[in-house]
């Protein structure tokens, strides 16, 4: 028989019918008294079925329809049993017209197993003989007059079990968040749960799958770590469970947020200025996600403690003001976020400034002015906010470099020059200085010194020794040591005694000489010698003498021209002294001109003698030679002379002048000469003569009433000897000078 296609699809869907097997009793009084039995219906085949999901209370059958033709059911019946088995009930379904067939259980138990099997059903084609069946069902009754197929084989199927529970209590714990990770905790609150789905929304963006959990035996807490996260972000997490019915309610998490990376540390950490309670720290930020810094601080590079754990993010400089004057400390800057403190950045040494003594005075030069000045001049270092310099302070030493130094100026500290008037000529001085203000003293400047000017220093070292000339010519050489650079000339002085007031001789030497040679005017005489400095500021003092004894080296020519004059107690005589070797001259005086005697012997160089041993109205024959230790010379002329019976000759005696008495200088001398007259002859009348060795008159003068000195010009004569002698009315004098 042709099944009609759309037939069958109406059958299938009018599911859900619930027929309720009746037992249909023929009655024995009816019943035919013999009934031919009938072969049953073909079996139906290949049962098999499913739960719907979702619903867990239905199932949906199929199986192969193998009646057709004169064997086409009516329907069929469906055997369902809930205990294993054990008993049956029947749910009835309509004809098929399709080979398979089709069937609906609704009303069922969810999560409970069947066992099912079918039959085909032909109404009032009975009875039917089961002969061949293999399967008996227990339960279901049969309508005689009704065909039968036999029982399918029977099947075990399942409804879906209910919903799971949602789960509840989802929990994140920040404190086990990282930058990946999660640890989800949630309750498990049903038992026929097939699993969880685990989802994610991050930073508010669509949901992703994220696992899927297997079920665990019972209830309670399940946890699980997700481990996929990305770094400083907002998550959110769904849960749900399921199971072959479907999905629990969906419970969501609340939003947390996993931990950014540390962030970098900083570097390059410098102080570019402090000031008395202030030190400014400056970095380099090397991280963008940080959210503050923290600054630390040790007094020891060591120990170290936070200032501040806060710093703003994007800050990269920190004024620490909890500091004092003078104080040290050791600095570091760490960058901090959620997820931790990075590395510390380099350690800094700061201090705060501390008020402190003014820095030293440099260059300081001193120059010599004048006598009792010294100029002084430095230079100022350039100080700071504060070292401050309050004063300048200036010592001086008079004793050396390292001591003696007492402070003589205290000036004010924009002064880089300084007049010392307070010095003493030809002294050397040496100088310092410092600046100073509240807070102490600096450093020493450099020493300068300088020396004052004034007379020079006293040559040293003088020494004289007699020697002789490239001509054998007798000389006396003097030597000295120059102990001074700013002498303009010096000053040798000879003399025949100690104190430099017999013969003397002084001569102007030039600067910077150490050598002089002079000329003995006398042999066996002791010449006494002494030097000192001159400038414009004065002269040194003398050195100490030094003495040479010249020599006798033969005996003396003799004396010439002697002269005499007479008044009634004296006899005056000069002559002519021709030697300069003679220790004396020896006088003789006869009154005959036979008999002789000595009268005296004077010292060398004397060339006149007042005779007061005459008497009146006498004639008197004298004579003169000169004597040494080498023996006496010749005499000189012999001069006769009678002293008056009256008193009308010249006067001696009493007004006999020494040698000592007047002067001329210089002597020796390069050119002119200069003669100042003793005091008992000035305002006189008489006249002046220059002679020389030949006995002859080179120069001729008056004196004048009024003058007291005169001058004459001797650079035209030659070299030599040369005798000055002052004659007034009643005086005579005389003495010798050397021309060189």
């Amino acid at each position: 028989m042709r099944k009609n296609y759309f037939l069958s699809l109406l059958l299938l869907m009018s599911a859900f019918w619930n027929v309720e097997a009746k037992e249909r009793e023929i009655s024995k009084e009816t019943a035919p008294t013999s009934t031919a039995m009938v072969a049953p219906l073909p079996k139906p085949t290949g049962l098999d079925g499913q739960s719907i999901g979702g619903v867990g209370t239905q199932i949906n059958l199929f199986w192969n329809d193998n009646s057709s033709g004169v064997s086409q059911e009516t329907g069929f019946q469906i055997a369902v049993s809930s205990d294993g088995g054990a008993t049956y009930s029947v749910n009835n379904a309509g004809p098929n017209l399709s080979a398979i067939a089709s069937g609906t259980l609704p009303g069922l138990t969810p999560g409970t197993t069947y066992k099912i099997a079918v039959r085909a059903v032909k109404t009032s084609a009975g009875p039917t003989t089961f002969s061949g069946c293999t399967v008996s069902i227990t339960g279901p009754t049969d309508n005689i007059a009704d065909l039968y197929s036999c029982w399918s084989d029977i099947v075990t199927i399942s409804t879906n079990p209910t919903v799971p529970t949602a789960p509840s209590n989802v929990v994140i714990l920040d404190n086990e968040t990282t930058q990946t990770t999660a640890k989800l905790y949630f309750n498990d609150n049903s038992t026929n749960e097939q699993g969880f789905y685990i989802s994610r929304s991050t930073n508010g963006g669509p949901w992703v799958p994220v696992v899927t959990l297997p079920a665990m035996p019972g209830t309670g807490q399940r946890t699980y770590i997700d481990n996929t996260l990305p770094d400083a972000s907002y998550h959110v997490y769904q849960i749900a469970a399921y199971n072959v019915s479907g999905l629990s309610t969906v419970v969501a998490s609340r939003q947390f947020e996993t931990l950014p990376y540390r962030p970098q540390a900083p570097s390059e950490l410098i102080s570019p200025w402090t000031t008395l309670n202030k030190i400014r720290l400056e970095w380099t930020i090397n991280s963008t996600n940080q959210t503050a810094f923290v600054i630390q601080r040790s007094s020891d590079g060591n120990g170290w403690y936070d200032l501040t754990d806060s710093w703003f993010p994007y800050i990269n400089f920190f004024e620490d003001e909890n500091v004092s004057e003078g104080q040290t400390f050791y600095y570091r800057v760490l960058a901090v976020n959620k997820g931790g403190r990075s590395e510390p950045s380099n350690v800094l040494k700061a201090s705060t400034k501390k008020r402190v003594p003014p820095p030293a005075p440099y260059d300081l030069a001193a120059k010599t002015i004048s006598p009792y000045r010294i100029d002084l001049n430095w230079s100022n270092q350039i100080f700071g906010e504060y070292d401050v310099p309050l004063s300048t302070e200036i010592y001086r030493s008079s004793v050396s470099a390292t001591d003696g130094f007492v402070q003589i100026a205290i000036l004010s500290p924009e002064q880089y020059t300084y007049s010392d008037t307070t010095g003493k000529p030809k002294t050397k001085y040496w100088y310092k200085l410092l600046s100073a203000n509240t807070f102490g003293q600096s450093a020493y400047s450099n020493i300068a010194s300088a020396t004052t000017l004034g007379p020079p220093s006293t040559p040293t070292d003088l020494q004289v020794v007699s020697t002789k000339d490239s001509l054998g010519n007798d000389i006396l050489v003097v030597h000295w040591t120059d102990a001074s650079d700013d002498e303009d000339y010096f000053v040798l002085d000879r003399a025949t005694d100690v104190n430099f007031t017999q013969n003397l001789l002084t001569a102007n030497l030039l600067k910077n000489y150490t050598s002089a040679t002079s000329i003995p005017f006398d042999e066996g005489v002791t010449y006494f010698f002494r030097i000192r400095a001159v400038n414009v500021h004065g002269s040194s003092p003398y050195t100490d003498w030094t003495s040479v004894t010249s020599f006798y080296t033969a005996v003396p020519n003799k004396p010439y021209a002697l002269k005499a004059t007479a008044t009634t107690s004296a006899v005056t005589l000069t002559w002519g002294d021709d030697s300069n070797k003679e220790a004396g001259f020896e006088i003789e005086r006869s009154t005959d001109g036979t008999n002789w005697g000595k009268v005296t012997t004077t010292a060398m160089n004397v060339i006149s003698y007042v005779d007061n041993t005459v008497a009146a109205n006498t004639k008197y024959w004298y004579r003169v030679r000169a004597v040494n230790p080498k023996g006496s010379s010749d005499y000189s002329n012999v001069v006769v002379v009678s002293t008056p019976a009256a008193a009308n000759g010249l006067v001696g005696g009493a007004d006999h002048i020494t040698n000592d008495a007047w002067v001329v200088y210089p002597n020796p001398t390069a050119d002119a000469v200069r003669v100042t007259l003793p005091e008992s002859m000035q305002n006189q009348a008489g006249v002046v003569t220059i002679i020389d060795r030949m006995n002859r008159e080179v120069i001729k003068s008056k004196l004048n009433s009024n003058q007291t000195e005169y001058r004459f010009d001797l650079s035209n004569f030659s070299e030599g000897t040369y005798t000055i002698s002052i004659r007034t009315g009643s005086q005579q004098i005389s003495k010798r000078v050397y021309k060189y």
